[in-house]
C-alpha cells in the first residue's frame, strides 16, 4: 500500500501538469527516440517515431497523452516524453585537448534503466519485485486513467490522505 501511495505521489505532478497544460501548444520531444501511437495507450500500435528536439503541435489532450499530427497522421504521445521547452544542449566534460577515451569508459545507461532510476527503481528493486526488462503497461494505463480533482490534490497536500 505504501509503495502505491509513494508511486502515486511521485507521478501526481506529471499527471496534474498534463491535465492542466494548454492544448494547441508546441511541444518539443525530450526523449532520444519517442513513439507516436495510434491510441492513448503504451500498448497501442506505433504509427511514427520522433527524434529529440523535434517540435510537435498538439491537437488536443487525452489524460496524460497529447494528440499530435506527425507525417500527415494523427496520433498520441505520452506527456512524459515531451515538454513545452526545447531540450537542453548536450553537455560534455571532455575537451578537445583531453586524453583519448579508453575502451573501458563507462557507457550510457539504457533508456529503460534511466527511466527506472527516475522512478526510483534500482536493479535490486527490480529483482525483488520480479521486474525484468519490460514495463507493466496495464498498471501504467490504470494509473493514467485515474482522475484527480484540484480539491483532491489540495486535500492530499494538507493531510497526506
Amino acid at each position: 500500500m505504501k509503495k502505491q501511495v509513494l508511486m502515486f505521489a511521485m507521478l501526481l505532478p506529471s499527471i496534474l501538469y498534463a491535465a492542466f497544460a494548454l492544448a494547441d501548444a508546441v511541444y518539443y520531444v525530450q526523449s532520444t527516440n519517442a513513439n507516436v501511437r495510434s491510441d492513448p495507450s503504451f500498448g497501442s500500435k506505433v504509427i511514427a517515431k520522433v527524434a529529440k528536439g523535434q517540435t510537435l503541435a498538439s491537437i488536443s489532450k487525452d489524460g496524460s497523452w497529447i494528440k499530435v499530427k506527425v507525417e500527415g497522421k494523427e496520433g498520441y504521445i505520452s506527456s512524459l516524453l515531451v515538454s513545452t521547452h526545447p531540450p537542453l544542449e548536450k553537455q560534455t566534460v571532455i575537451k578537445a585537448d583531453d586524453e583519448e577515451i579508453k575502451p573501458t569508459a563507462r557507457r550510457r545507461a539504457s533508456s529503460y534503466t534511466s527511466a527506472a532510476a527516475a522512478r526510483g527503481l534500482t536493479d535490486e528493486d527490480k529483482k525483488r519485485e520480479g521486474i525484468e526488462d519490460s514495463g507493466d503497461y496495464k498498471a501504467l494505463d490504470k494509473m493514467e486513467s485515474l482522475k484527480v480533482t484540484p480539491e483532491e490534490v489540495t486535500k492530499f497536500k494538507e493531510t497526506g490522505k
